[in-house]
C-alpha cells in the first residue's frame, strides 16, 4: 500500500497567450513513399509528406490544408488552452489536440508513418469540405492506405473524454473512511480536501465536513504542454503536448449532526440544601464513552461535537446532594429525520412528606384540635410555608432534601403550644409524623347565678364531673359494710 497525503490543491487554468519570436520553425525532411493529394473546389494540391520542426526539434502539425507555410515568420503562442483559436469550433479544436496527443510519439507510434497518419487526421478535421486521400505516387491514384491505424487514432480520442465511470455523489458518515471506486491513479487529482491514500482505489479518512474532489484524467506524457502557433501570413501550427483534460466533480456528503443534553434541576418541591454540583451524565455509544458532561449547581444545556447518523445511550454516572440516583439507559437516534436530537433529563429531588397530629388535652383527656397553624422555615430560618389543622387535627407538608423547623403560631387559647419541630428529609423511604398534644394551663370555672332574695352559697370547687350524690351513696355503702363486720366480731367474742 503506496500512502498518499493530499492538501488542497489549487490549480489556477489561465489562457498562456504571448507572441513569440525566440521560436521558429523549418521544414524538415521528406518522408519517402508518403503522397497526399488535398482536393478542393477543383483544385489539386499534391505533396510528397514533410516533417516541420521548431527550433528545438519538435515535430509540429500544419492546421490549413491549402495554406503554404513558409520559414521565419513570427507567431502568436497559444500554450494548453486553445479556446481562443476561432478558427474552429470547440469540438473541432478538442479533436485535433487530442489527435496529435495519440498520434505520432506516442506509445507504440514512433514509425515516421505515424507523422503522416497524424498530419492527414487533422487536415480531415479542419477542412471537412475538401477531399484529402493519399496517393501511389505523387499526385497519383487514390489508394487506401493506413485506415486500421487512423482508426486507432480515432478510437483513443472517442475515449479520452468519455465521462469516467466513477460516482459522482457520495454520503458518508461522519468520521467514517470511504472509498472512491475506480478512482485509481490514473487520473490527476486537482483539489481535494480531505486526507488519504491509494490502495488500487483512492480511499479518503475521517471525513468530518462536506466536500468536493476535483479530478481529471491524467495527461503526462509529454514533457510540455499543447502548443498553438497562429499567423495571419502563415500556416497555423500545432505541437503536442499534454492537453488540458475536462474536469469531473466528485460531491461527498457527510452525514452528520449532534445530541443536545438538557439536564434539569427538579422544581417540584423546595429545597435549599441539594444542589446539582457534580451531576454527571455520560454518552457512549457500545462500550466507547464519547463525553462525559458534569454540571455545576445550575441547570445546565450541552450540545455535543459533530456525530455521526447511528444510536446512542445516555447514563448518569454521579448525582448531586439531595437528588435520586437515576439508573435508567436514555436511548437517542441520529438520522436523517432528526439530526439534532434534544434528551430531557430530570433531576428528582430526594423528597418526603412530614405528617403533624394535633391533639388539645384537659389532664389525659385528648381531642383533636381543629385550627392550629404551624409556620414551616429552612436551615436559613425561612419561612417557606403555613400548616393549619383540619377537624381531624391533621395537616402535612412535602418537601425536599434538607432540615426543616416547625413552629406553632397558633393554638386554643388557655393552651399550652408544641414544642418547635425540626426535621430531617435525607430519604424517601422514612416515616416522617408527630403527634403533638397541647395542654389546658387554667381549670374552667363554675359561673353561679345570683337570684335575688336567696342565700348566697359559698364559692364551690371547680367542677371535675364528679356528682356529690353518688360519692355519698358510695360512702353509705361502706359504712354498712363496716357496721356487718363490726356485728360479726362481736357475736364471736360472746360466743368465745
Amino acid at each position: 500500500m503506496r500512502r498518499l497525503l493530499y492538501g488542497l490543491l489549487g490549480v489556477l487554468l489561465v489562457i498562456n497567450v504571448r507572441f513569440v519570436k525566440a521560436e521558429s520553425f523549418v521544414e524538415g525532411k521528406f518522408i519517402s513513399g508518403q503522397y497526399v493529394n488535398k482536393v478542393k473546389n477543383g483544385v489539386i494540391n499534391y505533396a510528397t509528406m514533410q516533417f516541420i520542426r521548431d527550433n528545438n526539434g519538435n515535430i509540429v502539425y500544419c492546421l490549413e490544408p491549402y495554406v503554404l507555410f513558409n520559414e521565419g515568420d513570427d507567431y502568436t503562442k497559444y500554450e494548453w488552452d486553445l479556446s481562443s483559436y476561432n478558427k474552429l469550433s470547440e469540438e473541432d479544436r478538442r479533436k485535433i489536440e487530442l489527435i496529435a496527443y495519440y498520434g505520432y510519439g506516442y506509445t507504440g507510434r514512433s514509425t515516421n508513418r505515424w507523422y503522416v497518419i497524424t498530419q492527414v487526421l487533422i487536415w480531415k478535421t479542419v477542412d471537412k469540405e475538401g477531399d484529402i486521400y493519399f496517393t501511389d505516387t505523387l499526385n497519383g491514384s487514390r489508394i487506401t492506405k493506413y485506415e486500421k491505424e487512423m482508426q486507432d487514432i480515432l478510437n483513443d480520442v472517442k475515449n479520452h473524454d468519455i465521462l469516467p465511470n466513477i460516482d459522482s455523489n457520495y454520503e458518508v458518515n461522519y468520521n467514517d473512511n470511504l472509498v472512491i471506486n475506480r478512482l485509481t491513479e490514473e487520473y490527476e487529482i486537482v483539489t481535494n480536501p480531505f486526507k488519504g491514500y491509494y490502495d488500487e482505489n483512492l480511499v479518503l479518512e475521517n471525513i468530518i465536513n462536506d466536500g468536493t474532489i476535483e479530478y481529471k484524467k491524467k495527461s503526462n506524457f509529454y514533457e510540455d504542454k499543447i502548443a498553438l502557433f497562429v499567423s495571419d501570413k502563415n500556416q497555423d501550427l500545432l505541437r503536442p503536448g499534454n492537453v488540458n483534460n475536462k474536469l469531473y466533480k466528485i460531491n461527498i456528503k457527510v452525514t452528520k449532526g449532534d445530541i443536545t443534553l438538557d439536564i434539569r434541576d427538579d422544581n417540584s418541591y423546595y429545597s435549599v440544601e441539594s444542589s446539582l454540583k457534580d451531576t454527571c451524565y455520560e454518552l457512549y455509544q457500545e462500550d466507547n464513552v464519547i463525553s462525559k458532561v458534569c454540571t455545576d449547581d445550575k441547570e445546565l444545556v450541552y450540545k455535543t461535537e459533530e456525530l455521526p447518523y447511528g444510536e446512542y445511550n445516555i447514563r448518569q454516572v454521579s448525582h448531586g446532594i439531595g437528588y435520586v440516583s437515576d439508573s435508567n439507559i436514555y436511548k437517542v437516534s441520529i438520522n436523517k429525520e432528526n439530526n439534532h436530537p434534544v434528551v430531557i433529563l430530570n433531576n428528582k429531588l430526594l423528597k418526603n412528606t412530614i405528617n403533624i397530629i394535633k391533639y388539645e388535652c384537659i389532664d389525659d383527656d385528648c381531642i383533636f384540635e381543629n385550627g392550629a397553624r404551624f409556620d414551616v422555615f429552612d436551615i436559613n430560618n425561612k419561612k417557606i410555608d403555613t400548616l393549619t389543622t383540619d377537624k381531624d387535627g391533621r395537616d402535612a407538608i412535602t418537601l425536599g432534601y434538607g432540615t426543616y423547623v416547625i413552629k406553632q403560631i397558633k393554638g386554643k387559647e388557655n393552651y399550652s403550644f408544641s414544642a418547635d419541630i425540626k426535621d430531617k428529609i435525607v430519604d424517601e423511604v422514612s416515616e416522617h409524623v408527630h403527634y403533638l398534644y397541647n395542654y389546658a394551663e387554667i381549670e374552667p370555672e363554675v359561673q353561679s347565678v345570683f337570684v335575688e332574695g336567696e342565700e348566697v352559697p359559698d364559692e364551690l370547687p371547680p367542677d371535675t364531673g364528679i356528682k356529690i350524690d353518688k360519692i355519698w351513696a358510695k360512702i353509705k355503702k361502706v359504712l354498712g359494710m363496716l357496721a356487718v363486720i363490726g356485728q360479726n366480731l362481736l357475736f364471736w367474742r360472746i360466743m368465745l
